[in-house]
């Protein structure tokens, strides 16, 4: 499932060197990547399948990890919102969601085009619940899944990354359903990092 389902925070994702005990084996996920943001810069709505055409190498990805390497108060922005997802919190699901603020299940390209013509609309219906905000804060990871175990597409999980008020690090790595061969840099392979990986599970304590 999307942020839940398979584990809202919890889905037994463990790193290890061949996928044994219920891990998932280095080969399957792609580099890893730091990322910042500068005072003013966003990532806007976006997903993070993978386009059809590049299915070949491991499938599609099935788990974002995205660890958060500094501290952001609300006022600083640089939040990641998930714009179909509510934080669990009860509201009253009585004052129903106008059903042209929702994204259409039918289709997914009815969903892509709606991203910059709806949900972005600042003037949001006033009975809306509050759409899932996570806020930035040092070591904290955020777990979530682009697609299902068949490799199809979760389109609750679109989000973004709201505008920096100040810097925001972060790093973030993707699994993909199969193999997924490195590339970048030139050279890079997963085996070589196998060693390092198993040295640090057992330095944390983790079997």
């Amino acid at each position: 499932g999307a942020y839940g389902g398979g584990g809202y925070g919890g889905g037994g994702f463990g790193v290890g060197g061949g996928g044994g005990g219920g891990g998932v084996g280095l080969e399957r996920m792609e580099e890893p990547q730091i990322v910042r943001y500068r005072t003013g810069e966003e990532f806007s709505w976006h997903y993070d399948e993978i386009p059809s055409s590049q299915l070949s190498n491991g499938g599609q990805r099935q788990a974002t990890l995205l660890v958060y390497l500094n501290d952001l108060d609300e006022d600083q922005g640089s939040g990641t919102v998930f714009r179909d997802l509510t934080p669990p919190i009860p509201y009253d699901r009585d004052d129903a969601i106008d059903n042209e603020t929702r994204p259409s299940s039918s289709k997914r390209s009815k969903s892509k085009h709606s991203i910059n013509n709806t949900h972005t609309n600042q003037h949001q219906h006033q009975h809306q619940p509050p759409q899932l905000t996570v806020r930035p804060k040092t070591g904290m990871a955020l777990l979530f899944f682009p697609s299902f175990r068949d490799g199809t597409p979760d389109i609750r999980t679109l989000h973004k990354g709201e505008v920096a008020l100040s810097q925001k690090m972060i790093a973030q790595v993707w699994v993909h359903e199969r193999e997924y061969r490195a590339g970048v840099p030139e050279g890079n392979r997963q085996e070589d990092a196998v060693e390092g990986v198993e040295r640090e599970r057992e330095r944390l304590g983790f079997r």
